[in-house]
């Protein structure tokens, strides 16, 4: 069984055997930024139980198994893409497909509006490297692990879209991750620059085409300006055995608005990161999170939101089902740095088991270094209320329906912030099945 040094080391060797055909190698600050993450990564490696942030999440259904990237230059096999089966009735967006991490532009419907950019990061890294160096220059690496260097160091794509200032966006930005299995390795990489005034949806979605293992390992940045608004959204729902670890980091200046929807319906192990800094007066970010789990599935969601300046605001709200032996962990964190007075942030995080065997690990936290603040924070964890399930019954309700109606009351608030009405129902529809094929 390969041990940790090992596939370190194995993810060092597919770096330098892809690393000419990486996008923007023949630049001189993208090729030195790479082998400095390579570097990190080896130094640091993957993170372990050890380490307090992984405490109640191991990755050893990752790093037992040697996950590769693909060829990019390889076409998509004709059976991977069935449009009834991976797009959402009645949903109109601009849609990016990828492919095992690769964006395939003859399955996507790339046309944006005026005011509006959309490219590859490939084709960024290639073609106009410069005009993101600076975000590569300024990423966030306090908190970097194995898996975050390892992305920095290989990704091959992603998606660079840029919001013109005072646009207000039509219809959302799609960006649709299909993974083929197989043991495959996707790292996209995202870039969204909301420039003063706009307003936007962004929708990042994870699918399997094929039952089996697989890693995706995506990072994204949001970048808001003055009075920027942008709602986005998490949704994975991939095969029971495959892994993904996703990153999510919005940097937000003054009167911005973040809204950050995470929906996990999927996935063998899945690790959640999600962080806002609020740098500018008055800005505003939401975390809403939905996870809903059965057999031996694994979900963490770790978040943070720094209130970094006076008068910002934030409201976190996360929502758990698990049935059967699944298991969650939810660790939010709260911190108000000393100059962010008139502070008003609020968190919760509410798990329903269904089962004696699953389980939930939650640690909600608070760190507060201003006086002038008003912070909350709490976590509840419990079973279907029986009074009510027998209510439901003598009003001629089978046990299987009662149980579902009342675990959809229970998340039913954290749907109702889903405004992309094609997606809320789809999501209902999916949540819907899950509950039946559970019973």
């Amino acid at each position: 069984m390969t041990g940790m040094t090992e596939i370190t080391e194995y993810y060092a060797r597919q770096y330098h055997r892809l690393a000419e055909n990486l996008p923007g190698q023949g630049t001189e600050w993208i090729k030195a930024y790479r082998h400095s993450r390579l570097s990190r990564f080896k130094t640091t490696g993957f993170p372990t139980t050890r380490e307090e942030d992984w405490r109640y999440t191991s990755v050893r259904p990752i790093t037992s198994r040697e996950f590769s990237a693909i060829d990019a230059s390889q076409p998509v096999e004709p059976d991977l893409w069935n449009s009834d089966q991976h797009l959402i009735e009645g949903l109109d967006s601009y849609r990016l497909v990828f492919v095992d991490g690769v964006l395939r532009t003859g399955l996507s419907d790339i046309s944006p509006e005026d005011g509006v950019r959309v490219d590859s990061m490939a084709n960024v890294l290639n073609e106009r490297p410069d005009s993101i160096q600076h975000h590569f220059d300024l990423e966030q690496t306090e908190e970097s692990h194995g898996f975050t260097e390892l992305n920095r160091a290989f990704s091959k794509d992603g998606v660079v879209v840029e919001l013109g200032s005072n646009v207000a966006l039509e219809k959302p930005i799609e960006l649709l991750f299909l993974s083929a299995g197989g043991e495959s390795l996707a790292q996209p990489r995202n870039l969204i620059i909301a420039r003063e005034g706009c307003k936007g949806q962004i929708m990042e979605r994870y699918l399997s085409v094929r039952e089996g293992a697989s890693l995706t390992n995506s990072l994204s940045e949001v970048v808001l300006e003055h009075g920027a608004e942008v709602d986005y959204y998490l949704i994975q729902g991939q095969s029971s055995e495959a892994c993904q670890v996703s990153g999510i980091w919005a940097t937000q200046a003054s009167e911005s608005r973040f809204s950050c929807r995470t929906i996990t319906l999927g996935g063998a192990l899945v690790r959640n990161e999600l962080k806002s800094r609020m740098l500018g007066v008055g800005a505003h970010c939401d975390m809403f999170g939905l996870y809903s789990l059965s057999g031996k599935q694994h979900v963490d969601n770790h978040t943070t939101m720094v209130h970094g300046a006076p008068g910002c605001t934030s409201n976190e709200l996360y929502k758990g089902v698990l049935n059967q032996r699944s298991r969650g962990v939810f660790h939010g964190r709260i911190k108000v740095e000393r100059d962010a007075q008139k502070t008003d942030a609020q968190q919760s995080n509410n798990t329903l088991l269904l089962s004696r065997n699953a389980e939930i690990d939650t640690k909600p936290q608070l760190e507060i270094y201003a006086d002038d603040v008003k912070c909350s924070h709490g976590a509840t964890v419990g079973q279907i209320d029986d009074v009510s399930l027998f209510y439901l019954r003598t009003r001629g309700i089978s046990e299987s329906d009662a149980r579902s109606l009342l675990t959809f009351a229970f998340v039913n608030d954290v749907l109702n912030e889903i405004e992309i009405e094609p997606l809320k129902t789809l999501l209902e529809s999916m949540l819907s099945n899950q509950l039946i094929d559970d019973q």
